[in-house]
């Protein structure tokens, strides 16, 4: 954006050039300050320009780095609902594991209450069948005594039901044995069974638990992504409003100069042609004549502003070698040493010598009329003067110095002419 003393210095100016409309000076003093406004104008359009130049590019960067940062934003936000999705899913996953541990305990625990009941029976069975085996061999086996009574002469029905009873019993506690063992077996295949599973649902619950971990992980660092990027787009955002505001600025800059340099050729227009006018009049509508600084028309060319002629860069239109940005180069280059004086090109008046941003400390020299054209001559980019402003000066005379001031990347001078107010190439009139 641009700063308050700049928007005073444009307002001072348009102030400045209202006030000389309407003052109404005279035709040479006028001409004179409507030259130097309008010189005065051109270096800050110049300026202005660039500023614009360089805030439009500022402008493109941010918005390139805001566009990229969105993008970054976007692929942040992607990730982070992936990762996001993966959690449900390994959420999810994680309570199927946990419903399947519990019913697999619930079915050992179940097992291991039928195995502990079974090894009770077992073992009650089998101290019957001790206590059983015991009294039968105290008592000398059912068998024996059921025989010794048949001997003895008793009844053979009661001997045969005997043992018949006998070995029922003795039937009986056997095919209870192989029952319980065959359970137990059952038992000992089922708690391996389901300690086995509960090996496997540990394991997948350990799997479970760190995928868990994991994508929690991948859950905060996308999260941290997603706020870094975000406080990214932010700033470029702030940075992108702050170049488009300084573009807005810098363009009503150059469309206010635009407009106010629009009507100072006007005006200056209009002195030309008054003054034209007075010089062929004074001339009988013939050339010969006075010499430059208002008055009669002289003839000729102007002189190099220099001893020594190296032109380094000619009149039109090229890339400007700091902006980088092609416009019309509108004057010659001639290359020097700084310290090198500068000479005016043809007798006359300097307007005024002041410095300026771009062109540096300049000198604006009023040639008056030549060959039928209202010439000024401009020496730019010194390292300082040698006359002073309304002073007479003559064609020759060292009126400065060669230096590198204002936009300049070394020492030359920078030579410009406008004929009759407008800028025009010095190649034309140099001779």
């Amino acid at each position: 954006m641009r700063s308050t003393p700049r928007s005073a210095l444009l307002a001072f100016t348009l102030t400045f050039a209202l006030i000389a409309a309407l003052a109404g000076p005279s035709l040479a003093e006028s001409k004179d300050d409507l030259q130097k406004k309008k010189n005065g104008i051109n270096s800050e359009i110049a300026g202005a320009q660039q500023a614009y130049d360089e805030s439009s590019k500022a402008a493109a960067d941010a918005a390139a780095a805001l566009q990229a940062s969105q993008a970054q934003l976007a692929d942040a936000q992607a990730t982070l609902g992936s990762v996001r999705g993966q959690l449900v899913a390994a959420r999810a996953l994680d309570a199927q594991m946990q419903a399947k541990l519990a019913q697999s305990e619930a079915d050992l625990a179940k097992a291991e209450s039928d195995l502990a009941a079974g090894e009770q029976q077992v073992e009650a069975s089998t101290q019957d069948v001790i206590a059983f085996t015991v009294e039968s061999l105290q008592d000398g086996g059912t068998g024996l005594r059921a025989f010794n009574d048949l001997v003895s002469g008793a009844d053979p029905t009661e001997f045969t039901e005997q043992v018949a009873i006998n070995n029922t019993i003795a039937d009986s506690q056997l095919s209870k044995l192989d029952t319980l063992d065959a359970t137990r077996v059952m038992l000992d295949l089922n708690e391996q069974k389901v300690q086995a599973l509960r090996d496997q649902v540990q394991v997948e619950r350990d799997e479970a638990a760190a995928n868990l971990t994991n994508i929690t992980a991948l859950e905060q660092q996308a999260a941290a992504q997603e706020a870094s990027v975000a406080q990214l787009v932010q700033a470029n955002s702030a940075n992108k409003s702050a170049a488009d505001a300084a573009v807005a600025s810098d363009a009503a800059d150059v469309a206010a100069l635009e407009a106010e340099r629009v009507a100072t050729e006007n005006r200056i227009a209009q002195i030309v042609a008054q003054e034209l006018a007075a010089a062929n009049a004074n001339n009988g509508g013939g050339g010969g004549g006075g010499g430059g600084g208002g008055g009669g028309s002289s003839t000729g060319k102007l002189s190099y502003p220099l001893s020594s002629v190296r032109i380094t860069s000619p009149y039109g239109y090229r890339i400007h070698p700091i902006s980088g940005v092609r416009r019309l180069h509108d004057g010659m280059d001639f290359g020097a040493a700084c310290g090198t004086p500068i000479k005016a090109a043809a007798d006359g008046t300097i307007v005024s010598q002041y410095y300026n941003s771009g062109y540096g400390n300049r000198v604006i020299l009023n040639n008056g009329v030549i060959n039928g054209a209202s010439i000024v001559t401009t020496y730019n980019h010194l390292s300082r003067f040698a006359v002073s402003a309304g002073q007479r000066v003559s064609r020759g005379q060292t009126i400065g110095y060669v230096g590198t001031t204002g936009s300049s990347t070394g020492c030359h001078l920078h030579f410009m002419v406008l004929a009759n107010g407008a800028h025009t190439n010095p190649a034309g009139w140099i001779g």
